[in-house]
C-alpha cells in the first residue's frame, strides 16, 4: 500500500476546503446571501488559479534550467506541445524581464593624447582593463558625462568629442555610449592619477598595441578609431 506524501495530504486538505466552501454555499437559503458568498468565492478561486498559473510556469523554467532540457524534451516530460512549453517560457522571460528596473546607459570615454589612450585597472577585474567610464546621469548628455567621469577617475580634464558608436554590451546587456575626448589644453599628460583606490587599481596611457593585448574585446569602431588616431600621431 502506498503512504500517502506530503502532496498528496495537502490535494486532500484542498479538496476537502473546497467541498466545505461548497457545502456552505448549498446551506444558505436568501438568494441574496448565497450570490454575494458565491461571488467572494469565485473571486478567491480566480486569485489562486492565478498565482497557480505563475508558479507552474516558474516551475517549467526551472525543470529547464536545472535538467538543461530542451523545449521538445520539456513538452515531453511535461506532456506539454513543444509550441506549448515554448509560450510559456517565453511568458515568464518576459515578465521577468519587464519588471527589472531600467539599467542607465554608460558612458566609456576614449581619451587619446601623443602618449596613447587613457585606462583604468580596475580591482574587481570586471573587465581588468577599461576605458574611464560611468553612468549617464539624470539630465545629463554623454558629453557632461564623459568629461565628469574621466575626471573623476583619472584626475585629467578633457574636452569631449564626437560619438564613435552605441551598442549593447553582449556579457553585461548594458547599453553603452562610446566617446571620443582629448585632453584640455591646460592638461598635464603625466599627471593622471587614481581617483577612487577602492575602484581602480591603476591608470595608465596605452599604446595601441597593449590594448589589443589587455582589451582584446575592445568595440571594433573604437578600434577603427584608434588606429586613425596613432596613424596622425606617427605622422
Amino acid at each position: 500500500m502506498r503512504l500517502m506524501t506530503r502532496e498528496d495530504a495537502a490535494r486532500k486538505r484542498l479538496s476537502g476546503a473546497i467541498a466545505a466552501a461548497l457545502d456552505n454555499l448549498e446551506q444558505l437559503t436568501g438568494a441574496e446571501e448565497r450570490y454575494r458568498a458565491a461571488s467572494w468565492l469565485v473571486d478567491q478561486f480566480a486569485e489562486a488559479i492565478s498565482a497557480a498559473g505563475k508558479l507552474r510556469a516558474h516551475a517549467v523554467v526551472a525543470l529547464r534550467d536545472q535538467e538543461n532540457l530542451s523545449l521538445a524534451q520539456l513538452g515531453e516530460r511535461l506532456g506539454l506541445s513543444k509550441a506549448r512549453a515554448a509560450d510559456i517560457v517565453r511568458d515568464v522571460t518576459r515578465t521577468t524581464q519587464s519588471k527589472q528596473p531600467e539599467l542607465k546607459p554608460v558612458v566609456s570615454v576614449i581619451v587619446t593624447s601623443p602618449e596613447g589612450v587613457l585606462a583604468v585597472r580596475r580591482r574587481d577585474k570586471k573587465p581588468p582593463w577599461t576605458f574611464p567610464s560611468g553612468e549617464l546621469e539624470p539630465g545629463e548628455t554623454p558629453a557632461d558625462a564623459g568629461v565628469r567621469e574621466t575626471k573623476e577617475e583619472t584626475g585629467l580634464d578633457v574636452v569631449a568629442g564626437r560619438i564613435l558608436g552605441r551598442r549593447t554590451h553582449p556579457q553585461t546587456g548594458r547599453r553603452l555610449i562610446y566617446l571620443a575626448a582629448r585632453p584640455a589644453r591646460h592638461a598635464d599628460l603625466r599627471a593622471i592619477l587614481i581617483g577612487d583606490p577602492n575602484e581602480l587599481e591603476n591608470v595608465s596611457w596605452l599604446r595601441r598595441s597593449q590594448v589589443d593585448e589587455l582589451m582584446p574585446d575592445t568595440y571594433e569602431p573604437v578600434l577603427a578609431y584608434l588606429d586613425r588616431d596613432h596613424r596622425r600621431n606617427q605622422t
